[in-house]
């Protein structure tokens, strides 16, 4: 049995490396393990937000100072905080193990949440797959005294990083209400490969209670706003996430998610019976979930079952020979931007789909945003403070490219990196920006090798899904090779499609305008491509590295 050691933990103390031991006032004393990270304690006590990393040492968002009793720092914060913060008693909670008695504080630092977007911007008048042209409603908030609106759907985007519900007239499809959360399993990591992790290891049910509390808490936030109406009836529930989070939610065993060849326990639509039925979103592969397939219901790009299957080609068949046969295809490709990244390809015929990981990148490590970067990346490359290969020029390289504090493209005057944590200026280091090149190197490759999958038809319309596309700078991802040029004037922003496909598949299950079964059969003849198993992939991810228009 470990030893126990004493942590006190100084409380709202604004005077950076200060402790007096007279005073008990603003102190909490805990009790430790010698053997568990502080991070442990930390977030049992609800001291910090999360272990983002998974408790790799990789984020650096757990720093925490020690005022007494700092022990040896190891490897990974040797590799992560300066000489400097180190003598100062910065240390990372995620891996130091306290041996004595000790006094720390948790240096404040301004939050900076993602913002979460709930807004859709849908094509007005699209034709669907069927030829049916279809006019959306505006998401506008109605008078929820109007008669006529005594029906609701509500819908949920079960993220990743954040969970947003919206309460929904199942008639005209108006916004009642909407409940907006950061997802709190990220106390279990950031990623969904630290959750899968977390849940095989014991925490299977605690991260199932952490995501069901919140549909609780929206749930009775929108009976709270519908009030005592008898006439107000909630006609289902309908829920959309990546592979990952619909199987947490329900408690399946995630095991097979988090190692090859990476089976889901079930892609189906899953019904919870209740108050109301409660839908869970059908998904087609381990890394493409019901968050896509919500997307690409909204968006009507969906193959319908009764059209000529695809006609196969002899091997070796070029794609051109296909293309001069056919006569020039044009395609719609939907992209979603995330921890991953979730492309789908279809000509009207064909679907292909497939998806890469790019890790925190493009979110961002909560400093600055990942669209952001992607901007500021721009920047960087036009004032020759960064070459296309991606290397800083001195003194960036070493020190970091100091922002300013609205956290867009303003360089601040220049400065030493400092453990001020109260500092508003944030550091764009090296690092950050190789991390950058990876992830957009694996997703241009991905829409190269979905392309060419697809027979290299015209790409007409490209649309950029969730909240990284809503904010996305297209010019700035096309001048760093995230996006092709050729996509210049074709791409839009639709906003939380997640949101706006659960909506529209909740309400179409429960007005039995469709069921499981036909959505099943609709997403069947989908081919789900791995890219690591293609052998253009790794070529490509190496051409893409650079960070150049092409």
């Amino acid at each position: 049995m470990s030893e126990k050691v004493k942590v006190t933990i100084v409380i709202d103390d604004e005077k950076p490396n200060t402790y007096d031991n007279e005073k008990n006032a603003g102190l909490m004393i805990l009790t430790q393990e010698t053997d568990m990270t502080l991070m442990s304690v930390l977030l049992r006590n609800h001291l910090m937000e999360g272990n983002f990393c998974g408790g790799r040492g990789d984020c650096g968002r757990c720093v925490i100072q020690f005022q007494e009793g700092a022990p040896l720092p190891t490897g990974l914060e040797r590799a992560r905080l300066s000489p400097e913060e180190l003598r100062q008693g910065y240390r990372l909670a995620c891996v130091t193990r306290p041996k004595r008695d000790c006094v720390i504080k948790i240096p404040y630092k301004e939050k900076s949440d993602t913002p979460i977007v709930t807004e859709v911007n849908l094509p007005s008048g699209k034709i669907d797959s069927n030829g049916q042209k279809r006019t959306l409603p505006e998401n506008r908030k109605p008078d929820v005294t109007e008669s006529e609106m005594s029906h609701f759907i509500i819908a949920v985007d079960l993220g990743t990083t954040t969970i947003a519900m919206q309460l929904r007239d199942a008639k005209t499809g108006e916004i009642a209400d909407t409940y907006c959360e950061q997802n709190p399993q990220r106390s279990y990591g950031a990623d969904v490969l630290s959750r899968i992790v977390a849940s095989c290891s014991g925490g299977r049910e605690e991260l199932q209670t952490l995501a069901g509390e919140v549909l609780v808490r929206g749930l009775r936030q929108f009976m709270a706003y519908l009030g005592n109406r008898q006439d107000a009836q909630i006609l289902c529930m309908c829920i959309a996430g990546n592979t990952a989070m619909e199987h947490l939610l329900l408690g399946y065993d995630v095991e097979s998610l988090g190692k090859a060849p990476f089976v889901p326990v079930d892609t189906g639509l899953q019904k919870i019976a209740g108050a109301f039925p409660v839908y869970v979103a059908p998904c087609i592969s381990a890394f493409v979930g019901g968050d896509i397939v919500a997307g690409l219901y909204a968006l009507r790009m969906l193959p319908v079952p009764e059209r000529e299957p695809f006609r196969e080609e002899p091997e070796g068949t070029p794609h051109s020979a296909v293309a001069e046969r056919e006569g020039l295809l044009k395609a719609t490709l939907l992209i979603d931007l995330g921890t991953n990244g979730e492309m789908a390809m279809t000509d009207g015929r064909r679907m292909i789909v497939t998806a890469t990981a790019a890790g925190p990148a493009f979110e961002g490590r909560g400093d600055l945003m990942g669209t952001d970067r992607i901007a500021l990346t721009a920047e960087l490359l036009r004032r020759g403070i960064l070459d296309e290969t991606g290397l800083m020029a001195e003194p960036w390289f070493e020190e970091g490219v100091a922002v300013g504090p609205s956290g867009k493209v303003e360089l601040a005057a220049d400065k030493r990196k400092t453990s001020d944590t109260k500092n508003s200026v944030c550091y764009f280091m090296q690092e950050d920006v190789r991390a950058l090149q990876m992830a957009k190197a694996a997703v241009r490759a991905g829409v190269e090798i979905l392309w060419e999958e697809m027979g290299c038809p015209e790409v007409d319309c490209v649309y950029l899904a969730g909240g990284f596309g809503y904010y996305l700078d297209v010019e700035a991802s096309i001048a760093i090779g995230l996006l092709p040029a050729y996509m210049r004037g074709r791409v839009q922003a639709v906003g939380n499609t997640s949101l706006a496909g659960a909506y529209e598949m909740g309400r179409a299950l429960c007005l039995e305008e469709t069921t499981g079964e036909e959505l099943e059969k609709r997403l069947s003849d989908i081919e789900s491509i791995n890219l690591a198993e293609k052998e253009k992939f790794e070529g490509l991810y190496l051409k893409y590295m650079n960070l150049e228009e092409n």
